[in-house]
């Protein structure tokens, strides 16, 4: 099978998360791979849910750290079919393009992996592949933690990382990490008539929401030489139960996206001391913050010898993204990584998702002299 016949095989299992659903998926994986009878070749399916699964191949020399390549198979919630030109399930091929969901975000990568993976047949490799193929990273990551919870992917398990999310083909070799909070305004009650006998959480929302524009501003003081200065927002607002009731609660997300230099624990110090002040301006006002997500930035420095290599072979220098990966857990791990795929991160996400064939079959190229480089020569 060709990049693209791998690619449209993923694209139409139905990976959607949330649920997840990803097991059918990694089980293909598995069974493509074990079927081209790659020699020292270990696969395993990794299951952490129901009908949830990751999946881990080990190639090559297992004493020897090599190159890691990485990618997810879930895909983000199509929600209305309105406005697809056709099933987002149902891959088509038109003028170049695959379309579906999951094309360019990021079965196409993965198909392209696979295929270098499967090319590793006639050499002889001196240091081992890591194939992580991984579920549920549109929804927090949850598919790698268990992987590293479970051990499955330990400390320096590779020299290298590369994860094929969408970039161009150029090499990524940073991007912010990103802390979700949710804080609950606790109020009390009444009849709308009365609002004095009440404390409306709404209002509370309010005066923190106006306050964030305040350390949104602080925030900009600093700054990254790549990745420009962190940035905090409320996102969503829940509150109220009747027209005509005084609401005893109210509930915002707050999303920052972070430098390096600011850690989830100093933006949590922030809020907090937002909290406080509101305290002391207003008698009547409480609040919970609770963390409910966190992931470190990315920042592999532009003269590692994995930016270099890979820079050297897209023929481009290395760049920045806006959005998050994995990545950090690897990092985290020890594995120097950056982020090289095909298709474009403004096709992530959106109705008609494409990628373009002769991006999917350059990538496969890529990944194949990656393999070379790293685990051959």
């Amino acid at each position: 099978m060709n990049v693209e016949e791998i690619a449209s095989q993923l694209i139409s299992m139905q990976t959607e998360a949330p649920p997840g659903n990803e097991e059918e998926c990694a089980a293909y994986l598995r069974d493509y791979l074990l079927d081209q009878k790659i020699e020292n070749c270990e696969v395993i399916l990794h299951r952490f849910a129901e009908k949830r699964a990751n999946l881990v191949a080990r190639i090559g020399p297992m004493g020897q750290a090599g190159l890691l390549l990485s990618g997810h198979i879930d895909v983000v919630p199509v929600g209305s079919l309105a406005g697809w030109d056709s099933h987002p399930f149902e891959p088509k091929i038109r003028e170049g393009k695959l379309y579906g969901r999951g094309a360019a975000d990021m079965k196409g990568g993965v198909a392209a992996i696979v295929k270098a993976i499967e090319s590793t047949k006639n050499l002889q490799l001196k240091r081992g592949i890591v194939f992580v193929a991984t579920a549920g990273e549109e929804i927090g990551f949850d598919g790698l933690r268990a992987l590293i919870r479970d051990k499955q992917i330990r400390e320096n398990d590779a020299l290298f990382g590369v994860i094929g999310e969408p970039t161009n083909l150029r090499v990524v070799r940073a991007h912010k990490g990103g802390t979700l909070f949710r804080i609950t305004f606790h109020g009390r009650s009444a009849h709308s008539s009365r609002p004095d006998l009440g404390v409306n959480a709404i209002e509370n929302a309010a005066r923190f929401i106006v306050e964030l524009k305040s350390l949104r501003n602080k925030l900009e003081d600093i700054k990254d030489p790549d990745l420009g200065s962190s940035v905090i927002s409320s996102t969503i607002i829940k509150g109220g139960v009747k027209e005509n009731v005084i609401p005893a609660s109210c509930q915002i997300i707050v999303d920052c996206r972070r430098i390096p230099s600011h850690s989830d624990k100093y933006i949590l110090s922030e809020l907090e001391q937002i909290s406080n002040n509101l305290k002391a301006s207003y008698g009547s006002f409480e609040l919970t913050i609770e963390e409910i997500f966190s992931s470190d930035a990315l920042n592999t420095p532009k003269d590692h010898p994995l930016v270099k290599m890979a820079e050297d072979l897209v023929a481009e220098e290395s760049g920045v993204a806006p959005y998050g990966t994995e990545a950090p857990l690897y990092q985290q791990l020890g594995i120097p990584t950056i982020i090289l795929g095909p298709g474009s991160v403004e096709q992530a996400h959106v109705i008609n998702e494409y990628v373009e064939i002769k991006q999917l079959h350059r990538a496969e190229i890529i990944y194949k002299e990656l393999v070379k480089r790293v685990c051959v020569k």
